[in-house]
């Protein structure tokens, strides 16, 4: 069940992010406070992409890649 409500959460904020939400905002107005989220954003490259890590109190992490306006579960 957890795993369903962090990719509902994943899902959810790529729709707010495709809509034109910046993730600062997605984060202040949405993300900090959510009951899944259990830490702060940390970003890292993958190759040459830069990504926002954020971990959830499931020990899954949910990542933002800014280029493809998607969140999902890692």
């Amino acid at each position: 069940m957890s795993n369903e409500r962090a990719n509902d959460l994943a899902q959810y904020c790529t729709l707010l992010v495709r809509k034109g939400n910046d993730f600062p905002t997605i984060w202040s107005t949405f993300l900090k406070t959510h009951s899944l989220v259990g830490g702060v954003p940390r970003q890292r490259l993958d190759r040459s992409r830069s990504l926002l890590d954020i971990p959830l109190i499931t020990g899954e992490q949910l990542v933002f890649d800014a280029e493809i306006k998607e969140f999902r579960v890692q």
